[in-house]
C-alpha cells in the first residue's frame, strides 16, 4: 500500500541510529525519494534506466538530476501527481524542470494510488506536508470529493485535476477547463467563436466533462459519444445536450471534433477513434492525447484538409496553470513545451 511509505519514513526519522529505509516497487517511490529528508544516510540507484536492479529503483540520472535527491531537505516543498497507473506520466519531468529553472525549492513526485485507497492514502500523506497534487485518471472525481473548497465552475464540472493546500485546507481546481478552451482557440480563425458551432466530443471522463461544460457555456451545440453509452447519456443529461451511441458517432454533421478517449495513445499509435471518411474538409480536429503529438487521427485529419490542434498544447497549458498555483510563480511556458517534446522523444526511444 502507498500508506506503507509513511510508516517507513517515520522509521527513518525516529531511528536511534542512522537508518536507510524505504518501500520497494512503484508504490514505494514516495519513501525512496524522501527517505534522505528524514535521516537516511545514503540511498540506492541503478546505473541505467533500462537495467532496474530492484523493483521501483530509479536511475542515478533520475535521482541526481530529475528529482535532485541530494538537495531535498525539510524546507523543500513536496508536490506530486496522483494516478493509477502513473509510470507513463511526464508531469514529474515538466514540473521538476520548471521548478529548477525558477530556483524554487520543491520536488514533484509520481504517486501511484489505487482507487479504493485514494482517501485514506491522502490522509496518511498529510504527515509529509505535501503542498499540492496534480490529479489524473482515475482520481479526478474523487479529488473533488476530497477537497474542502473549490470554485463553482469546478463543482459544475464534477471533477478536479488539481489540489492545492491553502491555509490548512485543500482547494480543488480544474486547469483542464481553461487549457482546453485556450487550445481550441488556437485552432480557430480570427473572429471565429465557439457560439453556434456544432461539436462532437468523444469520451465522457474527467477531461471530457471539463471540455463539454466549456463548450455548452460558450454556446456551442454539443453531441457526446462514449464507448460506454450510459456514461455519454449521463453527461449529456447533466449538461442538457445530445448524445449518440459509439457506433453512430460518424453520422453527425459537425464543425469541431474533440477526442478525449485514450484511443491512439502511445504505444497504440496505429489506432484512431474516428474513421477518416467521416472527416470533412475545414473541420477542426482537436486530439487531447499528447503522446504522440501527431496521432493517427491528426495525421488523417490533415490529409482531409482539416485544421488540427495537438494535445500537447492542452497538456502544457494545464500543467503551467498548476505550476503557478503550486509556486505563485510565472510558468516558463516555452521551457515546458520543449521539455515535453524531448520527454516524449525519449519515451519513444
Amino acid at each position: 500500500s502507498p500508506r506503507d511509505c509513511i510508516r517507513m519514513l517515520k522509521l527513518c526519522k525516529d531511528a536511534k541510529k542512522p537508518t536507510v529505509a524505504f518501500c520497494m516497487g512503484e508504490f514505494g517511490l514516495l519513501s525512496r525519494l524522501l527517505c534522505g529528508r528524514y535521516g537516511a544516510p545514503f540511498n540506492y540507484a541503478t546505473f541505467s534506466k533500462e537495467r532496474e536492479i530492484a523493483p521501483g529503483q530509479l536511475s542515478f540520472d533520475e535521482m541526481k538530476h530529475l528529482y535532485q535527491y541530494d538537495k531535498i531537505t525539510e524546507k523543500t516543498q513536496v508536490f506530486g501527481v496522483l494516478g493509477d497507473p502513473i509510470g507513463h506520466s511526464l508531469s514529474p519531468l515538466l514540473h521538476n524542470t520548471a521548478m529548477r529553472a525558477a530556483n524554487f525549492d520543491g520536488v514533484y513526485l509520481p504517486l501511484r494510488v489505487p482507487p479504493d485507497q485514494f482517501s485514506k492514502t491522502l490522509d496518511e500523506f498529510e504527515w509529509v506536508g505535501i503542498r499540492g497534487y496534480s490529479v489524473t485518471i482515475p482520481h479526478k472525481e474523487a479529488a473533488l470529493v476530497k477537497a474542502d473548497q473549490c470554485e463553482e465552475i469546478v463543482r459544475q464540472i464534477g471533477a478536479a485535476n488539481t489540489l492545492v493546500k491553502r491555509a490548512g485546507q485543500w482547494w480543488a481546481d480544474n486547469t483542464d477547463y481553461t487549457a482546453a478552451l485556450e487550445s481550441l482557440a488556437t485552432g480557430l480563425r480570427e473572429q471565429e467563436i465557439l457560439d453556434g458551432k456544432k461539436f462532437l466530443l468523444l469520451g465522457a471522463g474527467g477531461a471530457a466533462r471539463a471540455i463539454a461544460l466549456g463548450i455548452v457555456r460558450a454556446g456551442g451545440g454539443l453531441v457526446i459519444a462514449s464507448r460506454t453509452t450510459d456514461r455519454a447519456k449521463k453527461l449529456a443529461t447533466e449538461l442538457g445536450c445530445r448524445y449518440v451511441t459509439w457506433e453512430n458517432r460518424g453520422s453527425e454533421l459537425i464543425d469541431v471534433l474533440i477526442n478525449c478517449t485514450p484511443v491512439g495513445m502511445h504505444p497504440n499509435v496505429d489506432e484512431s477513434p474516428f474513421q477518416p471518411h467521416w472527416l470533412r474538409e475545414e473541420m477542426l480536429v482537436f486530439d487531447t492525447i499528447y503522446n504522440p503529438e501527431q496521432t493517427l487521427l491528426l495525421k488523417q485529419a490533415r490529409e482531409r484538409n482539416c485544421r488540427t490542434v495537438s494535445g500537447q498544447e492542452m497538456f502544457v497549458r494545464q500543467a503551467a496553470a498548476q505550476f503557478q498555483a503550486f509556486t505563485d510563480l510565472k510558468p516558463p511556458m516555452e521551457l515546458m513545451r520543449d521539455t515535453l517534446r524531448r520527454g516524449i522523444s525519449a519515451v519513444r526511444r
